[in-house]
């Protein structure tokens, strides 16, 4: 199952450069990157998801 990535922007703190600018934001089923606009700083998160078997849950 091909799953579309999610594109958003939102308005923060950039870690690197301090201004108070948008942030592009990407979300598909394995990573999370997140981009300042005004210097191009990017950050990445993966997930590392585990399918639980249903006799534990």
């Amino acid at each position: 199952m091909v799953v579309k990535p999610w594109k958003l922007e939102k308005s923060a703190k950039c870690n690197y450069c301090g201004d108070a600018t948008i942030h592009e934001i990407e979300v598909d089923e394995y990573d999370l990157k997140i981009c300042c606009r005004e210097c191009g700083f990017k950050r990445y998160y993966t997930f590392n998801m585990v399918e639980i078997p249903k006799k534990y849950l």
